[in-house]
């Protein structure tokens, strides 16, 4: 019993320590299930504007190089300097005239001024894209001394208008295309129309312009059936690459760059000078002696059966692409044939060494008779025939066959496009087939078309700028393609039929 009071009083005491339960208010919300999951709170990021993309850069058309600095130039930039603007035509090295026509650029003049400017002991370099380069002297382009011609004679001017160098990307009010003479191309301007320059100063596709101490002056003389001096601007442009550059590389691996030894005896083994190879093969074959003399009075003598068509003997001017040091200064004789003493330096002349019977024979002779025009042929009646028309602005439409053709001076070249490779072509140089018609002074191009109806536009300034392009024929007999080094190869037509000059 007492155990029954005392469990009942400790029950009370237990109730009595236990919390109230206090109420929520009236207006009070109760709280979630503890399995309720409350989501998180987050703070919203701004949400940027992605920026617009960078243009793309312009392309660099011209680079100017001094001992000072360097610059680069796009075509936005040669549009903010000073116009410079005329009259530009030049005379080739066959005597081929082409007449002036409205360039504008910018001079050279202010060009040298963004890297330090041209003073008169530096010459200015201006380089072509398949490597060809032409030196500039400070007289030329400050003071326009340049030769200049009657575009309709073709004989010199003696007292030419002021001339000024430029820069051009534009011809005729439009702009110079890439795929044919540009974006740039450099021209001698003068205020009138009235008169051309040489060639070999009309460098085109430029694409730097590098100031630099000037190289002396110099002159090679030569001697033959004919006497004449060779000046270092017309060396050096028949030496460029896209022209008669042969190189060899010697036992240090220094790379010489010159012209063949044949090529520069054509130039005095007859009355031709510059048409087809310009080569007497026939002479070499009988025989003769080359004489190499240096300034010095030192000489070495070889044969023209060593020397004819040999590639692999070569005087230079440049090694890795500088001027000769002085003691080989301006030219040296170069070649894997030769022992070290033959390797003259110093060049100062070549003569030729020919029986005198045969020299007043040559020197007698007269030029091929010209082809005489015949009844021009229709496109079609030419593809059938295998004969070619030549036609337009020339003073009568010519028709050849290919016996006519075959009975021309023949050459053989390689040479590569980009669809073909490199291949060897046979024919009649471009120079010497246009000689045979008189060509009109105000034609500038020719439209070359196939008998499957293609054509394409040829500047007479590139085929002028060098005489390596060819009329080749085919292994089809009657069938002609047009070979065009360093041009591109839309230009290359086959099946050729007509030529037609505007």
């Amino acid at each position: 019993m007492k155990k029954i009071i005392l469990l009942a009083i400790l029950l009370v005491f237990l109730a009595g320590c236990a919390p109230a339960e206090t109420p929520l208010p009236p207006t009070a919300t109760p709280l979630p299930p503890t399995d309720t999951v409350v989501p998180p709170t987050f703070t919203p990021v701004p949400t940027e504007t992605p920026a617009p993309p960078s243009p793309t850069p312009a392309p660099v058309l011209l680079e100017l190089v001094s001992p000072t600095g360097s610059k680069s130039l796009t075509m936005a930039d040669l549009e903010t300097f000073t116009v410079s603007e005329g009259q530009a035509g030049i005379k080739s090295s066959t005597g081929a005239i082409t007449v002036p026509a409205l360039f504008r650029g910018v001079s050279l003049i202010d060009l040298a001024e963004q890297v330090g400017g041209l003073t008169a002991d530096m010459g200015l370099d201006v380089v072509a894209k398949d490597g060809y380069i032409m030196t500039f002297s400070y007289d030329q382009i400050h003071n326009g001394d340049f030769i200049a011609y009657d575009p309709a004679t073709g004989d010199e001017k003696k007292d030419p208008e002021q001339l000024t160098v430029i820069v051009a990307y534009q011809r005729e009010g439009e702009l110079i295309p890439a795929d044919g003479e540009g974006p740039l191309r450099l021209a001698i301007i003068s205020e009138k129309n009235n008169q051309v320059t040489d060639g070999h100063w009309s460098v085109k596709w430029i694409t730097k312009i590098e100031l630099k101490p000037l190289v002396k002056e110099w002159n090679l003389n030569m001697s033959g059936v004919l006497e004449k001096a060779v000046d270092r601007n017309s060396f050096q442009s028949c030496a460029s690459p896209s022209c008669h550059q042969a190189t060899w590389t010697d036992d240090k691996s220094q790379v010489w760059a010159g012209v063949p030894l044949w090529r520069l005896a054509g130039e005095v083994d007859d009355n031709i000078e510059h048409e087809g190879l310009a080569f007497n093969q026939k002479l070499a074959d009988i025989g003769y002696l080359l004489q190499i003399v240096a300034t010095d009075g030192y000489s070495v003598t070889l044969d023209s059966a060593t020397v004819k068509r040999n590639n692999d003997l070569l005087v230079a001017y440049v090694v890795n692409e500088n001027p000769l040091p002085d003691k080989y200064f301006p030219l040296r004789l170069v070649g894997n044939q030769l022992q070290k003493n033959q390797m003259v330096g110093a060049i100062a002349s070549i003569n030729l060494i020919i029986d005198p019977k045969l020299i007043a024979e040559l020197k007698a002779a007269t030029p091929p008779p010209t082809i005489e025009p015949t009844q021009s042929t229709s496109p079609s009646m030419a593809s059938a025939s295998g004969e070619l028309l030549l036609t337009g602005a020339v003073e009568q439409s010519l028709t050849l066959k290919s016996s006519d053709l075959q009975a021309l001076h023949l050459v053989k070249i390689t040479a590569e496009d980009s669809n073909n490779g490199k291949q060897d072509y046979e024919g009649v140089l471009l120079s010497e087939l246009f000689s045979k018609v008189k060509i009109k002074p105000e034609a500038t191009k020719i439209i070359v078309t196939a008998s499957d109806g293609y054509s394409a536009e040829i500047s007479l300034t590139d085929i002028n700028d060098c005489p390596n392009t060819l009329l080749a024929f085919s292994d089809q007999s009657g069938a002609y393609q047009i070979v065009l080094p360093d041009l591109p190869s839309s230009t290359w037509v086959k099946q050729v039929i007509q030529i037609e000059f505007k």
